[in-house]
């Protein structure tokens, strides 16, 4: 499963690079921008600012259309030097792994070297918005088509006390051989995926009459066809082993094993289009642009937008309700059971050794009939905006997940943004957030408002890339007709 992993991010990270977060403007405001991104700025936030007629009076229809909008994050919350570590260390086979029982210096590498202090989140989050258009009608509302690609990756890496435990035992024999007794691993829970969405969404905003405590009201959802094109699932495992005799040929360099036993219990689901599967089988792999997927499923959002007086306004949304069933393609595998080898030679030439890395891989008990399901990222959302000049607004959001799906947090995360405008064409945009993976992070961004283009650039995280720790960035482009 650690070489799916590898197969899966080094594909992916080639083909959709630095795709994260796709919202710029948001990204600068630190993600407090659910009250006032509207258009195209409002997909997958809220669809109630699908439509964003400015007052009753306003008869212009308005088309925003996407160019480009990319974006992406990584990071962990320890250093940017251990998430390279760690994605290199999740490249490591079964045969690499073998070290792990049979050579005491490498244990001792493993742990000191690789594995962290204390428990840390590794998180990984591209986006790209392929195209989105939106289109505004004041008699009938608005509309809104996307489609976009999210690659991401979550997992908590235990400490090293806790995964590699000081447990294991070495006794040593005159011959030069060794017994390496009472290893113990624990593995954390990771998830990746690349999913790709078409949704279509609508919105109408409502204007009261003059004088209510209300002055407009919007609604608004979008229904999306989610295609999947990877996904891999490692569940908390577990390692007990032991090994005895082991013994190094100075003369071969190969080394010797009389015996070794132990138990697995492993547990994950993977599901891969072709594409990952030809590159798995060594051929020669062309991208395409529409890959049969490993998995479909389907997403919902909601939104509404509330308008108090011509200074604050108010919003809740509800975005990625839905579910994927994986059913392509899939490994489902629960390995656990006791296994015990003898006299083998770590050697790929070795019947008994490669029957060994078989095992430990699980592949006589993986099932590529089942198919499973996962959910989406769902979130929930709240926020108010103060808005005292049409050159400044505050924001303050809330927003909480439901799980700790790839892009997703189960932590209440809070955001305070602003928006000002120096001269009429160029917006600077600064956040602060607190909550989820990272703790708290402070944002920057800038624009170029022109009257029929518009361009944004944001950072998120200024004070992690300081500490070396996570890096964020986003860039976005849009016509406005």
């Amino acid at each position: 499963m650690n070489k799916l992993f590898a197969i899966f991010f080094l594909i992916t990270s080639s083909v959709v690079y630095s795709q994260n977060r796709s919202d710029s403007r948001g990204i600068g405001m630190s993600n407090a921008s659910l009250v006032s991104s509207f258009g195209i700025d409002a997909t997958g936030l809220n669809p109630a600012n699908f439509d964003y007629r400015l007052n009753a009076k306003d008869k212009k229809s308005l088309f925003d259309i996407s160019i480009f909008s990319l974006g992406g994050g990584y990071g962990t919350d320890t250093t940017i030097g251990f998430y390279n570590n760690y994605l290199s260390y999740l490249s490591i086979n079964r045969e690499t792994f073998t070290d792990l029982f049979t050579d005491l210096p490498a244990v001792l590498k493993f742990r000191q070297e690789v594995l962290p202090g204390s428990k840390q989140q590794v998180n990984y989050d591209f986006e790209l918005k392929w195209f989105s258009m939106n289109y505004v009608n004041p008699k009938l509302g608005a509309f809104n088509l996307t489609m976009s690609d999210k690659v991401g990756l979550n997992t908590n890496v235990n400490s090293r006390d806790d995964y590699l435990p000081l447990t294991f035992l070495v006794t040593f024999y005159p011959d030069s051989s060794y017994d390496l007794t009472n290893v113990k691993l624990n593995q954390s829970e990771a998830i990746a995926w690349w999913i790709r969405k078409y949704s279509l969404g609508y919105a109408k905003q409502f204007h009261l009459a003059k004088g209510d405590f209300i002055n407009s009201i919007s609604f608004g959802f979008s229904a999306g066809l989610v295609h999947g094109f990877g996904n891999v699932i490692t569940y908390n495992s577990k390692l007990d082993v032991n090994t005895y005799g082991i013994k190094k040929n100075i003369t071969t360099g190969l080394t010797h094993v009389d015996s070794i036993r132990g138990y697995q219990d492993f547990s994950s689901l993977a599901a891969l289009t072709d594409f990952f599967r030809d590159y798995n089988d060594g051929a020669q792999s062309q991208f395409d642009f529409f890959p049969k997927p490993a998995g479909k499923g389907y997403s919902l959002d909601f939104g509404t937008t509330i308008q108090f007086s011509e200074k604050w306004k108010l919003a809740f949304s509800v975005t990625d309700i839905g579910k994927i069933t994986w059913d392509y393609n899939t490994f489902v595998n629960y390995d656990k059971e006791n296994f015990f080898y003898q006299n083998f030679t770590l050697n790929a030439s070795d019947p008994t050794y490669n029957q060994f890395v078989n095992d430990l891989e699980g592949l006589d008990s993986r099932d590529t009939t089942s198919s499973y399901e996962t959910d989406m990222p769902t979130k929930y959302r709240a926020g108010l905006m103060f808005q005292p000049s049409e050159k400044l607004l505050i924001e303050l959001n809330w927003m909480k997940g439901i799980n700790n799906l790839p892009g997703n947090s189960d932590a209440n995360i809070f955001s305070l943004g602003s928006e000002f405008f120096p001269s009429p064409f160029i917006p600077i945009r600064a956040g602060v957030s607190v909550g989820g993976p990272g703790d708290y992070f402070i944002s920057l961004g800038m624009g170029l408002k022109l009257k029929y283009f518009s361009l944004d650039i944001a950072t998120q995280g200024i004070n992690q890339l300081i500490a070396n720790k996570r890096f964020s960035v986003s860039f976005s482009g849009k016509l406005t007709l």
